[in-house]
């Protein structure tokens, strides 16, 4: 699997940008949706939760490894509304054979922190250079 249809897959429910893709370093921006949204307008901690998940997971591709996710912790710190733009800014801080560490934050686009996740990931399957 390359990285477009990686990232396309993983990120589609989102409609995510890519800004920065480098080895144990993402950033990437998307906007809340109404249907991202929990009746009381703010952006749901399952969605919040999905963006970090799923970014540490395109975390684990940029170091040449299809990872899975075994353990997640995540603080949720302020409210996203429905219309604002936010950053998934995703940090390798462990990369290990077993396991890979990575810090996840969003924040939205005054720079306040909406949400911070640390997730363990199993590496389960070298990426074939023919597709990384």
């Amino acid at each position: 699997m390359s990285f477009e249809e990686l990232f396309n897959f993983t990120m589609q429910f989102a409609d995510c940008e890519l800004l920065t893709y480098e080895e144990g370093h993402i950033l990437l921006k998307t906007i809340v949706n109404k249907s991202d949204a929990n009746p009381y307008g703010m952006a749901h901690g399952g969605y919040l939760y999905t963006l970090c998940d799923n970014a540490a997971g395109v975390l684990g591709y940029s170091v040449g490894y299809y990872v899975v996710t075994q353990q997640a912790s995540i603080n949720y710190i302020a409210s996203a509304k429905v219309d604002e733009t936010l950053k998934i800014e995703g940090k390798l801080l462990h990369n290990g054979r077993s396991s890979k560490v990575a810090e996840v934050t969003i924040t939205n686009e005054s720079e306040r922190l909406i949400c911070k996740g640390t997730f363990t990931l199993f590496p389960y399957k070298k990426i074939e250079e023919s597709n990384h």
